[in-house]
């Protein structure tokens, strides 16, 4: 009977801790993870649509930070157009004719690896006194991680 408990609960220990060890830190083990946040991120500061887009499975719903875009998307379509209009307003309001159109840096960056498959990436980006929240739910496909799932939101910061 002890050695049976005794087995019990090295089981619990070995499915339960691992759970409650919290988010990970960015290192070596998330080096695919990290390499594709800087593809995503070099994409997205240089308005290159097709690499941009690439980023992101084809089923991937959007929660934008502002107008115009204040309903998720959830169509192809929808992203496209929502999308397409973020980076119209980018060049625009950048004054610049050549990219870089934007010096995009994640701050306080965190990476939860959920599954295998599944992760959870969590930043920060500050632009004057906007404080803005993102969260992006990765999902590792054949041809390697997609954004399936992005959260923003902005905040004036006093």
């Amino acid at each position: 009977m002890k050695s049976r408990l005794v087995g019990i609960f090295s089981l619990f220990l070995t499915l339960v801790l691992p759970l409650q060890a919290g988010p990970a830190a960015p290192g070596s083990e998330n080096t695919d993870i990290q390499a594709f946040l800087q593809k995503f991120v070099l994409a997205f500061d240089n308005l290159d649509w097709p690499a941009f887009s690439d980023c992101f499975s084809d089923s991937a719903t959007v929660f934008h930070p502002a107008p115009p875009n204040l309903r998720r998307t959830d169509s192809r379509d929808q992203f496209e157009k929502a999308w397409l209009g973020v980076f119209d307003r980018i060049r625009n309001e950048s004054a610049r004719s050549s990219p870089p159109y934007m010096r995009l840096k994640p701050e306080d960056l965190q990476i939860e690896n959920l599954a295998d498959s599944v992760a959870l990436v969590t930043f920060h980006l500050t632009n004057g006194n906007i404080l803005s929240r993102r969260t992006l739910v990765l999902k590792k496909f054949p041809v390697g991680w997609k954004i399936v799932h992005i959260h923003a939101s902005n905040l004036p910061v006093n």
